[in-house]
């Protein structure tokens, strides 16, 4: 009887032996199925088997796929960690965000081209006066002076007078070779004359374009010098001429001059025209 179920035990022990080795080789399989194995052994003598079949001393044959010699190797060490797997495909694009904060202003971009005028837009009020400016200086196309005396005593009645000794006339508006004065700027003049008589009576008048327009006349004292002298303010235009001449005929020609008496003529610009 004792036989008989040693030689069971030992069929089942070799049954669970032999699908131990082809499931799981690991050392904690291995493991598991020594203890299964155990308490397989301490369960089996309390179970009532028929072994009347079975012959004594023959010997079972083991089963298919035992493994010979086996016994629980040494637990092994953890594996190493795998490589890492590749990247994953790109996902699906999420939602807008909201919208960030401005960020800091950028450097200064080059100057545009100019752009179209615009319409010209209403006109505006007029503006407070300014202060008045300093006065400028006249400009020399505004002067016009001469002042000039007789060298030569000797006169001719009814034609210019020619005053030949030159005190002033920067301008050039007096020519002495005729005796004339021609205006170059149109405005208000002044013109006087300073006559010294001697011997005889002097009739002397101004003219202006061929026609008189002042006269004056001086009776010679016997044994003395007399002085006679007019002014006047003409209004010219350009072109104009004024001169001195005697009038009549020689026996009022009493004009004079030497080293120590002078007779003078003299006119200037006071203002020119404006327009």
């Amino acid at each position: 009887m004792s036989i008989r179920l040693l030689r069971n035990n030992h069929l089942l022990l070799i049954s669970v032996l032999t699908v131990a080795c082809g499931s799981d080789p690991t050392p904690e399989g291995l493991r598991m199925l020594l203890l299964r194995a155990a308490l397989l052994l301490l369960v089996l003598p309390s179970h009532h088997l028929d072994a009347t079949t079975e012959e004594p001393g023959v010997p079972l044959p083991l089963p298919k796929g035992v493994c010979s010699g086996w016994m629980a190797g040494i637990p092994g060490h953890p594996g190493h960690n795998g490589t890492p797997g590749r990247d994953g495909r790109d996902g699906t694009p999420g939602e807008k965000g909201e919208k960030g904060d401005a960020g800091l202003a950028g450097p200064k971009g080059d100057t545009g081209e100019t752009g179209i005028s615009g319409v010209e837009g209403p006109r505006g009020f007029p503006g407070v006066q300014g202060r008045k400016g300093e006065p400028g200086e006249s400009a020399s196309v505004y002067r016009s002076a001469f002042s000039v005396g007789l060298e030569n005593r000797l006169t001719v009645p009814n034609v210019p007078i020619r005053f030949t000794k030159i005190f002033f006339n920067q301008q050039n508006h007096y020519d002495g070779t005729t005796g004339k004065f021609h205006c170059n700027i149109p405005g208000l003049y002044y013109f006087s004359y300073h006559i010294t008589v001697y011997l005889k009576d002097m009739k002397v008048s101004l003219y202006k374009n061929d026609k008189a327009v002042l006269f004056t006349f001086d009776q010679y004292q016997d044994k003395d010098l007399d002085q006679a002298s007019g002014s006047v303010l003409l209004h010219l235009e350009m072109g104009d001429q004024v001169w001195l001449q005697v009038y009549g005929d020689g026996e009022h020609n009493g004009l004079y001059a030497d080293n120590v008496n002078d007779s003078t003529f003299t006119g200037f610009l006071l203002y020119h025209d404006t327009n």
